[in-house]
């Protein structure tokens, strides 16, 4: 055993390249034969999403000297990412190619990660599922905010995990680019706020914890106004209302549904959008509105949809199954009380209940984002299922022979 652990230690490099050449096969794959998948087909090597020519339409508005687009705080970062993309009248293929290259170097960030907290191996399973879990990698055909969400999150988490002085820069950085992109961008300043406080208690430096309350009173007021200007931003009261369990689907009809997708409609009261007005609403709804935070977090962790076909809901369920079932034995076995962790496991956290608070989205898209963070994990469980499917085997072979 301890011959064959160092042949595969020798050889590291070649298997991180097989996983890289099978991601790109696997990505070719689609581009060629995009068109037999079901709502799948590419135009001209891009995949537009519902969104995709509302981001392009603000990023000429850019070039043309209308920054206007600076009041969708959550959104306006992709559309600076499109704008020289435009400005220089490229094919939208250059996005698509962009967001391969730096999937493939947030992978290799993943890897990293995953070494540092558990060992090469692991490391080896996690870029392997990350890799090659294609509802995640489909994503780099599309002008959409995901991949790019997804790849700079593991990029700002390996600053994290990787932290020196020198990367204070690109973590400021990154993180007020990954609050542009996405509203949830904003849950990973949350992490690192919940993670500090933990790091300031359970390494009993009290004396720096009279300061950092400070610090998180005198900032509550600018992160408050975010929050606000999101909720306004967003109509999320309007929205928890009409858009249903699933955004758009009506579990009553079963169909597509575009007002009062609930069977029972939650009262708003002209309750302004913003935190005090969502608190109201909560309130007043406590009841319906817990059911429906419930729901939503089993259908955002189930991925699974009404709508899709048998097969893709097995597909779907039998990887829900591997992941979510060793994440359980790798978060058991993780480094305990490590600043770095506890910001990847409270940005898992907060996103899943931030879906509870608000709504799952139709294509499972939203869970994306936590997946390759939940590999992390997951990988350490799979390979001590291995390691011990192998001793086994090689027990049983000892006996046998």
């Amino acid at each position: 055993m301890n011959n064959l652990k160092k042949k595969i230690y020798q050889n590291f490099s070649l298997y991180l390249f097989f996983v890289y050449f099978l991601w790109l096969i696997t990505l070719t794959v689609y581009y060629f034969f995009s068109e037999y998948i079901k709502a799948g087909g590419l135009e001209n090597g891009v995949k537009y999403g519902g969104d995709s020519f509302w981001y392009l339409e603000k990023s000429r508005n850019i070039i043309n000297g209308d920054f206007s687009i600076l009041k969708y705080k959550s959104y306006f970062g992709y559309m600076f990412f499109l704008a020289p993309f435009l400005y220089f009248e490229l094919p939208l293929y250059y996005v698509v190619l962009f967001q391969i290259v730096l999937t493939g170097i947030s992978a290799f960030c993943l890897y990293k990660i995953t070494e540092k907290f558990f060992c090469k191996l692991s490391g080896l399973i996690s870029i392997f599922l990350f890799l090659l879990y294609f509802p995640l990698q489909l994503r780099n055909f599309y002008v959409l905010t995901e991949i790019l969400f997804i790849d700079i999150t593991i990029i700002f988490i390996f600053f994290i995990v990787f932290f020196k002085k020198k990367y204070l820069v690109p973590i400021v950085f990154l993180l007020i680019f990954l609050m542009s992109l996405r509203p949830n961008g904003i849950l990973l300043l949350f992490s690192i706020f919940i993670s500090s406080f933990i790091y300031i208690i359970f390494n009993k430096k009290y004396s720096y914890l009279i300061y950092y309350l400070a610090f998180l009173l005198t900032i509550s007021i600018p992160v408050i106004f975010f929050l606000n200007s999101y909720l306004l931003e967003l109509n999320l009261l309007g929205a928890l209302n009409n858009n249903g369990i699933i955004w758009g689907y009506s579990f009553e009809t079963n169909q597509v549904c575009k007002l009062s997708c609930l069977s029972e409609e939650l009262k708003i009261k002209n309750l302004p959008n913003n935190l005090l007005g969502y608190l109201e609403f909560v309130s007043i709804n406590y009841v319906e509105y817990f059911k429906l935070f419930f729901l939503k977090i089993f259908w955002f962790l189930l991925r699974a949809r009404p709508y899709y076909s048998d097969l893709h809901n097995f597909y779907i369920l039998f990887l829900n199954i591997i992941l979510y079932s060793s994440f359980v034995y790798g978060f058991m076995k993780k480094p305990k009380n490590l600043f770095s962790i506890n910001c990847i496991i409270f940005f898992i956290l907060l996103s899943t209940v931030l879906v509870g608070l608000t709504f799952v989205d139709w294509s499972g898209r939203f869970s994306l984002f936590i997946l390759p963070l939940i590999m992390i994990f997951s990988s350490y469980g799979i390979l001590a299922f291995i390691k011990k499917i192998f001793k086994m085997v090689k027990q049983k072979w000892k006996y046998t022979s």
